[in-house]
């Protein structure tokens, strides 16, 4: 074997017993609990539904698990399923970009908190469009496929 393929068939090894680290114990007492529903609307700084965004509920303690995303409709209304009890606040998303802004008004900045079983509705994130056009160079508009 070559000197110079030493460092990648090391790094290939390497990556390929990595693995997740395992639960902790309160982590699985959390996951075994009722989830949580959180029911919003996103709308941009003018107030108009932001439609085809994504949302994720961002947990802020370190035992409590991640969700999946959940999209908005064309009403910018969104639903998400989210281990609890747990504190979270909110990260939007755009073809695969999420990006956090020093806006104020910045779902990231947003907090709740959540029981087992709870339905949390009525909660309102804004989406910082101009700011978010400054960091990434797009933002989106207005979405045609919804009337």
């Amino acid at each position: 074997m070559k000197a110079a393929a030493a460092p990648l068939l090391l790094a290939l090894l390497s990556a390929a017993c990595a693995a997740a680290p395992k639960p902790s114990d309160a982590s699985l007492r959390i996951r075994a609990n009722p989830k949580a529903i959180v029911e919003g609307t996103v709308r941009d700084a003018a107030g108009k539904p932001a439609a085809g965004l994504s949302v994720r509920g961002i947990p802020r303690g370190a035992d409590i698990p991640w969700s999946p995303w959940a999209t908005t409709d064309c009403d910018g209304h969104f639903r998400l399923t989210l281990f609890a009890p747990g504190g979270y606040s909110f990260l939007l998303g755009w073809k695969g970009v999420a990006v956090m802004t020093p806006n104020p008004q910045d779902p990231a900045l947003t907090q709740i908190q959540v029981a087992p079983g709870q339905t949390v509705t009525g909660v309102e994130l804004t989406f910082p469009g101009p700011e978010w056009l400054k960091i990434t160079g797009q933002a989106p508009g207005d979405t045609p496929s919804c009337p």
